[in-house]
């Protein structure tokens, strides 16, 4: 008889433990699918037939709970066991999960001795599935619980849950001894896709790549893009050879990437001589548009500075910068080549305004502009006429107002306008 390798699904919204739960159970030879809550697990759960279920109880969306009790009363899924993990073993907790058909518990922190005991256990002698529909309340501590009248199955489950609990003072030291692993393991692995995955990635991006293979999409209301490209750059590129043009747009790019990083903002990507970045995403903020002009400052001071001040071995590129804050949609798209984009008007707008904007100079729209005035010296260009936007007001942002200012050409925040960001920020 053909034998399969069996499958786990791993439920949580904490990648790092997914991450780690994922290592140590493919190390013994399982397969692990992921997921970062009930509802991404249930639609799992329609294509793929886990042989164990994993769980975390406190998630968004589904918590463990909802989850364990669709899977139980659903006849397809209703034989595949389901471990709820918690943070500690409570009596609501406890009768919570035998309510919704739970076959057994680990709580945190768990060793790795505990971990495999259980899916072993649960693998190899899965619990028998009632056909028992009758149900008894039980009240503790002022609350009623719905216990299915399974004899058989609660007994399992508190003997399991006593055994658990009346082990967990000898366990400490152990527990201690798996969780230096555990850390250890975490190292490893931290390294192994801060390499491959978080120089391309923002963190938060790169962590649910890692433990989920995707990025669920995410709405932005409120965000701020930026892009440059290099006046003239077409006329100049025929000079060069492709080793050259390279090195000579890493140049560039790779101070570009230093005054994004300052700033709190991140670059999305770069398409020949483009460079896009954008503030507010995927970690949300108050100050995304002063963090983008801010660094666009440094890039234009960057860039002009070098007429004068140039190596021998690369061309000179005049800027163009256009920035834009509005809503926006954010996603991974790609199955094995993973590019991490924006979508929607206020990121066309922001390459309108680049394209409309002038060789070493920084183009901001109407809406940038009102959440910047107070900070920097802007000046008016009059209008464009964008496509599905209508009529758009631009503007020159010329520098940080002087009494902002630490340096005389407006590139470097004073004290002042620290303490009136750090306000802001906080709002």
């Amino acid at each position: 008889m053909l034998q399969t390798t069996p499958r786990i699904l791993i439920v949580d919204d904490y990648p790092a433990l997914v991450t780690i739960t994922r290592h140590k159970l493919l190390k013994k030879r399982y397969e692990v699918l992921t997921a970062q809550h009930g509802q991404d697990a249930w639609e799992i759960l329609q294509d793929e037939y886990p042989d164990l279920v994993i769980s975390d109880v406190e998630m968004p969306i589904m918590d463990g709970y909802e989850l364990c009790q669709k899977i139980k009363s659903d006849i397809k899924f209703r034989k595949i066991p389901v471990i709820l993990v918690t943070s500690r073993i409570q009596t609501e907790s406890l009768l919570k999960g035998i309510e919704v058909g739970a076959d057994n518990y680990i709580t945190k922190p768990y060793d790795d001795e505990t971990l495999f005991a259980k899916v072993d256990e649960l693998l190899n002698n899965p619990v028998a599935v009632s056909d028992v529909k009758e149900t008894f309340p039980i009240k503790i501590e002022g609350k009623t619980y719905h216990i299915k009248a399974d004899y058989s199955h609660l007994v399992n489950l508190l003997v399991s849950t006593y055994k658990n609990a009346l082990g967990q003072n000898a366990q400490l030291e152990r527990v201690q001894h798996g969780l230096n692993a555990s850390n250890q393991e975490l190292e490893l692995t931290k390294r192994e896709y801060e390499d491959l995955l978080q120089n391309i990635f923002p963190k938060k991006v790169a962590d649910s790549l890692l433990a989920y293979g995707t990025v669920t999409p995410e709405r932005y209301e409120d965000a701020t893009f930026m892009f440059t490209d290099f006046h003239d750059f077409s006329r100049i590129v025929p000079d060069l050879n492709p080793e050259k043009l390279i090195e000579s747009l890493s140049f560039y790019f790779d101070k570009f990437d230093l005054f994004v990083e300052q700033h709190g903002i991140i670059k999305i990507k770069t398409i020949g001589d483009s460079y896009m970045a954008a503030g507010g995403i995927p970690v949300r903020n108050t100050t995304h548009p002063i963090d983008v002009c801010l660094a666009a400052l440094k890039m234009r001071a960057f860039v002009k500075n070098l007429e004068e001040a140039l190596p021998e071995s690369i061309p000179y590129f005049p800027l163009r910068i256009g920035i834009n804050t509005g809503e926006s949609v954010v996603g991974v798209i790609g199955k094995k080549r993973f590019a991490y984009d924006v979508w929607g008007t206020a990121v066309n707008l922001a390459a309108r305004m680049e394209q409309n904007s002038e060789s070493n100079s920084i183009n901001i729209s109407q809406s940038t502009f009102e959440r910047i005035k107070d900070f920097f010296d802007c000046e008016p260009r009059g209008e464009i006429e964008a496509r599905n936007m209508g009529i758009v007001e631009m503007y020159f942002l010329k520098r940080i107002k002087p009494e902002y200012s630490d340096d005389e050409e407006g590139v470097i925040p004073n004290r002042q306008f620290i303490r009136d960001y750090n306000f802001i920020s906080k709002g």
